[in-house]
C-alpha cells in the first residue's frame, strides 16, 4: 500500500520514527510529512496515518481518505486537549490510542471509533547484548513531575551504582543490558509504557509501579512471572533488595519479559495490527 505518515521530528527518538520503520520493513510504500508539510500531501495515498505527540498543530484535508489518529500524549493536559477538539470536529476517520482510560472518557462523545493500540519495541535498538551488568538500576529518561523524581532521587541515594539520567535512544539497549533492574514509573500510572519494552527487550527485569489499568495483564505481562510491580515507596526499596540479592530468580522474570517482548510486542507487530483493523473498518484490499 501507499501511505502517508505524518509526524514531527523534534526529537531523533519521536515514536513515528518506528512506526515508519515497520511500515517499511512491511513491505508498503511509505512517504514521511512533517505537520508543516500537510499542505504538500496529495490524494493517492491508500491510508493518510498520523503519529501524534501533541504538537501537531495542522489537519488533514477532510478529503482525503481514510485519515487515522494514533493519540499518545493524552496524559498531559495541553496535548490531550488539542488532540481531543480535533478528534471531536471529525478531524480524524479512526483513532488509536494507549491508553484505556481515555478511551472510556471520550466514547460516548467521539464521533469515529475509538481502538485501544498499545506501544512495542524496536528489537534492532533495544535489544539485549552479551555486556557485564554493572548497574543495579537503570533508568533512561527524565525525573519528571512529583513524585516520580522524589523516587529516582532516593534510588540514588540507596543506589549509587546505577544509571538514572538521559541518554541517546541508541544508547538504551547497552544501559539496560548492563542493568540488572530497569525501573519504570508511568506518569499518573494510567498504561502500560514505551519504557517498559524497552526494557524488557534488553534484557532487564522490569520493575514498575501498579499500573490503574489493566494494560499489563491484558498484554500478557504477570507480577513475579515476567514483570515485577511495587505498589508504593517501601515495598519498592524492599522489592529491590530482595531481587539484587537474587540473582537467579531475577534472571528467569528478566529472560521471560523478554522473551514475550520481542515474540509479540515489537512496532512491527503492532503496525501490522494497526493496519489489518484499518483495511477491514474501511474495505482497502
Amino acid at each position: 500500500m501507499n501511505i502517508a505518515v505524518i509526524f514531527d521530528t523534534l526529537r531523533s527518538d519521536t515514536i513515528g520514527i518506528y512506526f515508519e520503520k515497520a511500515l517499511r520493513t512491511l513491505g508498503h510504500n511509505v512517504d514521511h510529512f512533517q505537520s508543516h508539510e500537510i499542505p504538500n500531501i496529495t490524494k493517492g495515498y491508500h491510508i493518510y496515518l498520523c503519529i501524534d505527540d501533541g504538537l501537531n498543530q495542522d489537519e488533514i484535508p477532510r478529503h482525503f481518505f481514510p485519515k487515522v489518529f494514533y493519540a499518545i500524549d493524552v496524559h498531559l493536559a495541553g496535548p490531550e486537549k488539542k488532540m481531543r477538539k480535533k478528534i471531536l470536529k471529525g478531524s480524524y476517520d479512526l483513532v488509536f490510542s494507549p491508553a484505556q482510560w481515555w478511551i472510556d472518557k471520550m466514547r460516548c462523545i467521539c464521533p469515529v471509533e475509538l481502538i485501544w493500540m498499545n506501544q512495542g519495541c524496536d528489537p534492532e535498538i533495544h535489544k539485549r547484548l552479551d555486556v557485564e551488568r554493572i548497574y543495579d538500576i537503570g533508568f533512561v529518561g527524565t525525573d519528571g513531575g512529583v513524585p516520580r523524581k522524589f523516587y529516582l532521587q532516593e534510588i540514588r541515594e540507596r543506589y549509587p551504582n546505577s544509571f538514572i539520567g538521559s541518554a541517546d535512544y541508541r544508547e538504551m539497549g547497552r544501559i539496560y543490558s548492563s542493568s540488572k533492574i530497569g525501573f519504570s514509573y508511568p506518569i499518573r500510572s494510567e498504561y502500560f509504557t514505551l519504557r517498559n519494552y524497552e526494557i524488557m527487550a534488553s534484557g532487564a527485569m522490569l520493575l514498575m509501579k501498579r499500573l490503574r489499568d489493566d494494560s499489563a495483564e491484558r498484554l500478557g505481562f504477570i507480577d513475579r512471572k515476567n514483570i515485577v510491580i511495587f505498589d508504593g515507596p517501601k515495598d519498592l526499596f524492599r522489592t529491590i533488595d530482595h531481587y539484587l540479592t537474587n540473582h537467579k530468580e531475577r534472571e528467569e522474570i528478566a529472560e521471560r519479559g523478554c522473551a514475550l517482548t520481542v515474540e509479540k510486542h515489537t512496532y512491527v507487530q503492532r503496525t501490522r495490527q494497526m493496519l489489518d483493523i484499518i483495511k477491514d473498518r474501511f474495505k482497502i484490499l
